[in-house]
């Protein structure tokens, strides 16, 4: 009696073992084959997950419920990449600055700036007047005395001591070539670091305002300032530039939106001589 119940209870242990075999062989192969599939009663989970449950988050193809569920994902990214978010970032902003061939751009915020920078900042913006503005309006033009008289002769010239209220405009590429400083010619500014004394930038919200003083010009000559203003011509005496100041506002889209530049000018004609400032305001719109 003992035989048979021995072997009866042996079959039914060998059928259970059977069974319990045929529903589980196939996930024991795999898991022993290829390793754990990171899936959980139906939701796939990330490698590389860190050993706290409820920090991990489900793999992308998860319902939102259940990404919501386990907040922020800790681990390594699905591509198996462990850059941080702000690695990341950097990482575009290089590539980007790589694809277009040169470095990367300089931050919105910057505050501080060289002599040179301060230069090609202001070159950037006024060098596109000519050629992207609308018009340029002269607000005023004023004359002051800085040493001994201005002769008659020169009055006749109109070089009389005061301001000029009456307003110049240039309207379109044309007319802001022969207008708007440097008259004449397809530029506002041709300086170069050379060229100056110095030059600061100011932040002023969300404009910049340069400013920059000219080397003095050799003498006799415009061999500075004339790069950057509207020199006179009159064939009368040495005229000779000393100390030309600019000052530009520069919008936050890096356009010159208004120029203001003195340019003290020493005269000397036989034994005479006398010296002005001629100043003048513009303003530029697009």
């Amino acid at each position: 009696m003992k035989t048979k119940l021995s072997r009866v209870f042996v079959i039914l242990m060998a059928v259970a073992m059977v069974l319990m075999m045929t529903g589980c062989s196939e996930a024991t192969s795999n898991f022993l084959k290829n390793g754990w599939d990171y899936e959980v009663d139906g939701v796939k989970y990330e490698p590389g997950f860190n050993d706290t449950y409820e920090s991990v988050a489900p793999a992308a193809n998860g319902s939102a419920a259940d990404r919501s569920a386990y907040g922020s994902y800790s681990g390594p990214a699905a591509s198996g990449s462990t850059a941080t978010a702000g690695a990341a970032t950097a990482g575009a902003a290089k590539a980007g600055a790589a694809k277009a061939g040169g470095s990367a751009a300089p931050a919105a915020n910057k505050t501080s700036y060289t002599a040179a920078e301060a230069l090609e900042l202001y070159k950037s913006a006024a060098n596109k007047v000519k050629t992207t503005a609308k018009s340029a309006t002269r607000t005023s033009e004023t004359i002051r005395t800085i040493s001994g008289s201005i002769p008659s002769l020169y009055s006749s010239f109109g070089f009389k001591e005061g301001t000029k209220t009456e307003k110049v405009v240039a309207n379109g590429s044309s007319e802001l070539k022969d207008k708007f400083p440097v008259e004449k010619k397809s530029y506002t500014c041709n300086l170069s670091a050379s060229d100056i004394k110095s030059a600061t930038v100011q932040n002023n919200g969300s404009s910049k305002v340069v400013t920059i003083v000219v080397k003095d010009d050799n003498p006799g000559t415009y061999s500075n300032s004339s790069k950057c203003v509207s020199t006179i011509s009159i064939p009368i005496g040495t005229w000779t530039c000393k100390g030309v100041t600019l000052r530009g506002t520069i919008d936050a889209n890096g356009r010159l939106t208004s120029l203001y530049y003195k340019m003290p000018t020493y005269v000397t004609q036989g034994s005479d001589a006398f010296a002005f400032s001629l100043e003048q305001n513009w303003t530029v719109t697009y």
